[in-house]
């Protein structure tokens, strides 16, 4: 009988290179979709303008020759195709915000590039949820303010197990991964950016609640391995779900954790107890 490792191990090793380009794709857009988030916060609508109006990204480095003393230095653009005119003015507009929110997203480039989708590709879109109104509300709109009570932390961690389950195609390799985390929990952090150990620091929410993720596993180095292929794509369907995780974060499962599982195939999920609960 395979251990839960070793199914990890194997679901890692199965990644081809086309999955591999998928997954960096998958990464790519997502990143995006944060990075104009990042940098109309304060308009969301604007936000979902431009993506509801964007119909492909691409990164590639610039061939052409250049004057000055970078010239011989590889200079990477982003491209964005847009199918309206006002909003990519806006998006010029904003493009070195844009650019700075691309950079604290992981995504390094030089330059930013507006092309207007003409033809076919107008009938594409990157983010087709959007576009057409079906987007899911993000979490805590709506939702009360203050610390999570027992009940609303499952029902987070049940989204977070639907999320993995829409993920992988195969449903057993979905379990392999759930039932490999002995522990789980969610805690909220703000806009700004996060310690690491997920404590909160100064700044506002700007009426919208996201999440770090704590997944406590035995084998920290097959968990992350998975989720460096798996976790944008699984972050993004949390986010489709109404659950916003900035960021998954993985430690050592202690002692008084073995044998016990965060997620179960039946019943709602176990969040770690909290002080005072």
């Amino acid at each position: 009988m395979q251990t839960i490792s070793t199914e990890l191990d194997m679901l890692v090793a199965n990644l081809g290179e086309e999955a591999a380009r998928a997954m960096k794709r998958a990464r790519n857009k997502e990143r995006y979709r944060a990075a104009v988030e990042r940098t109309w916060r304060m308009r969301p609508e604007v936000a979902r303008l431009v993506l509801a109006h964007t119909n492909g990204i691409f990164i590639a480095k610039d061939e052409r020759p250049r004057r000055g003393p970078d010239r011989d230095r590889d200079w990477w653009v982003f491209g964005i195709y847009l199918d309206d005119a006002m909003v990519r003015t806006e998006v010029d507009a904003w493009q070195s915000v844009l650019l700075q929110a691309l950079h604290d997203e992981g995504i390094s480039v030089d330059e930013l590039r507006f092309l207007p989708a003409k033809w076919d590709m107008r009938a594409r879109k990157l983010f087709p949820e959007i576009a057409a109104g079906r987007e899911e509300p993000a979490v805590g709109e709506g939702a009360a303010r203050g610390p999570w009570r027992g009940q609303d932390e499952s029902r987070a961690l049940d989204t977070v197990k639907k999320a993995v389950c829409l993920v992988f195609e195969d449903t057993e390799q979905a379990w392999a991964f759930l039932e490999s985390v002995r522990g789980a929990a969610l805690d909220e952090v703000l806009l700004r950016e996060s310690t690491d150990t997920g404590s909160r620091r100064g700044g506002k929410t700007q009426g919208k609640r996201s999440y770090w993720l704590r997944l406590y596993v035995d084998d920290v180095a097959a968990t992350e391995h998975l989720l460096g292929a798996y976790g944008e794509a699984i972050r993004s369907r949390a986010y489709r779900l109404g659950l916003r995780i900035r960021k998954i974060v993985v430690r050592q499962a202690s002692a008084n954790l073995a044998g016990q599982h965060a997620f179960y195939r039946q019943g709602p999920s176990r969040p770690l107890p909290r002080p005072g609960r």
